[in-house]
């Protein structure tokens, strides 16, 4: 291994600020590898600080380097290598694992590790996370529950332990002073999980301080069953409530995540007036993106989506009331071999998610498909005929985590139809947020990764709120107290 010597000269000191173009895997053009590019701000000057005051500016940057860091068909690093050869790291310092196709669950990552002097007498060492189309790994995203790991999501709690060994051979094997170290740790979903996990073992058993220890974090899902997630003041996820991803696990079990939640506006929590503001920015900072990666595409969440989700939470928490459950009753296992199934690590379809539950009982399958299809086309009466048809074709007995979840879904249209026709026939009154989630549902079944659902999840829309506001209006601390809708 070179020493650090021969190749932190004047060219990989140099300090660099301005705008670079950031190459990124396009979201919303379904399973396919269009990649566009956008600018962001880099600035050495970004590490000048402590790590415990939250930066704005080293938030967007962050975001730019965990979308490049995105692959296409496991083909390899090269968007984040020229990424980093442009804000000045030298590829001699460049170290990238698990870029290359990988076997189903083997609870890992790809990362990135490079290296370059800051003004003074520091070196920063960012530590980007591979966040998309990870391949085997996707697996990992439902292996949440085992009895050797307690206090972690294990799928996740799994990979940031061999990140950080390998970091840390990584700084002493190239000769750093621990002292003299600026690590910075992004990543985006399963990302985001990761380097959450990493930041906080970084911060509590590396000998680092933790002021030096910048960790951005974006649609992170639960991580930690609280434990020491107060102290860890130099991390900070950006995270939405409504998308669904940073809802999961469960929060019900306990799990929450390590630093600081910046929630982005929602109706439910800012009220109507001032979200109505704030959306109405960010949806002009998204069709500006739009038109910069030269995509058609308008953010249209639907009406109170948080609220609809807080709906199917409540009857999720109810079949999944526990880790135990969820391990123990097979349900972790039924979602990691669907995902084994999907092992490119793509969106998740509705459409291919039911017929894999139902799979041996083709008959419940067809029928459920037929009912979701035609929704829009079908009368309240023949909604409830066709969900009554498709529970009868239940086989007796059977008590599967696949038929259970199934029949939750199937109970949730159930009591919308009911309803509707109460208020079609009898004058009853509509359960507003069963519709709404209803809507989402079957949005999502018809759309996948262009529904309202799953746009929520795009790093685009992430990126758009960033820019739509100041953090002081843009974020709050604590989400807003959900009850139960059910």
């Amino acid at each position: 291994m070179t020493d650090l010597k021969f190749y932190f000269d004047g060219t990989n000191g140099t300090p660099f600020e301005g705008t670079v173009p950031v190459s990124l895997l396009i979201s919303n053009i379904h399973d396919s590898d269009v990649i566009s590019t956008l600018p962001f701000e880099y600035s050495d000057s970004l590490f000048a600080g402590s790590a415990c005051s939250y930066s704005h500016s080293l938030a967007l940057m962050s975001l730019g380097m965990t979308m490049s860091a995105f692959t296409t068909k496991n083909e390899g690093d090269g968007y984040i290598r020229r990424l980093l050869h442009s804000i000045g790291f030298d590829d001699r310092t460049i170290e990238s694992k698990k870029y290359g196709k990988q076997k189903p669950c083997d609870d890992t990552c790809g990362y990135i590790f490079a290296a370059k002097r800051l003004p003074g007498d520091y070196f920063l060492i960012p530590v980007v996370i591979r966040s998309h189309r990870y391949g085997g790994e996707w697996v990992s995203n439902s292996h949440v529950v085992e009895e050797s790991c307690p206090d972690f999501a294990y799928g996740f709690k799994a990979a940031a332990d061999g990140v950080y060994d390998a970091l840390t051979n990584y700084i002493d094997r190239r000769g750093f002073d621990k002292d003299k170290v600026k690590l910075w740790v992004c990543g985006f979903s399963r990302g985001g999980a990761v380097s959450n996990l990493l930041g906080a073992r970084l911060s509590f058993e590396s000998g680092m301080k933790k002021d030096n220890i910048f960790v951005y974090t974006f649609a992170s899902p639960l991580t930690v069953y609280d434990r020491a997630a107060g102290f860890t003041d130099n991390i900070f996820n950006i995270v939405s409530e409504m998308d669904i991803v940073p809802r999961m696990p469960m929060r019900t079990w306990g799990l929450r995540r390590y630093g600081t939640d910046l929630w982005l506006p929602c109706r439910a929590r800012r009220g109507d007036e001032e979200y109505e503001r704030l959306l109405e920015a960010m949806r002009a900072e998204f069709a500006g993106i739009m038109r910069q990666i030269k995509v058609e595409a308008e953010y249209t969440p639907i009406d109170d989506q948080e609220k609809a989700l807080d709906l199917l939470f409540d009857y999720s928490d109810d079949l999944l009331s526990s880790p135990e459950k969820f391990r123990d009753e097979g349900y972790q296992r039924l979602f990691m071999d669907y995902l084994r199934s999907k092992v490119s690590g793509s969106v998740v379809e509705l459409r291919s998610f039911f017929r894999f539950l139902l799979s041996g009982n083709e008959e419940m399958s067809d029928s459920l498909c037929f009912l979701i299809e035609n929704w829009h086309e079908l009368s309240p009466i023949e909604k409830v005929q066709h969900i009554g048809a498709t529970l009868a074709k239940r086989k007796s007995g059977d008590t599967a985590p696949a038929t259970e979840i199934v029949a939750t879904c199937l109970g949730i249209m159930l009591r919308y139809a009911k309803k509707m026709t109460a208020t079609r026939f009898t004058g009853g009154t509509q359960d507003y947020y069963y519709q709404q989630l209803v809507t989402l549902l079957v949005d999502a079944y018809h759309n996948a990764e262009h529904s309202a659902l799953m746009q929520q999840h795009w790093p685009e829309v992430y990126l758009a709120w960033l820019k739509a506001a100041p953090e002081s209006e843009l974020f709050r601390t604590d989400t807003y107290e959900r009850r139960s809708i059910k």
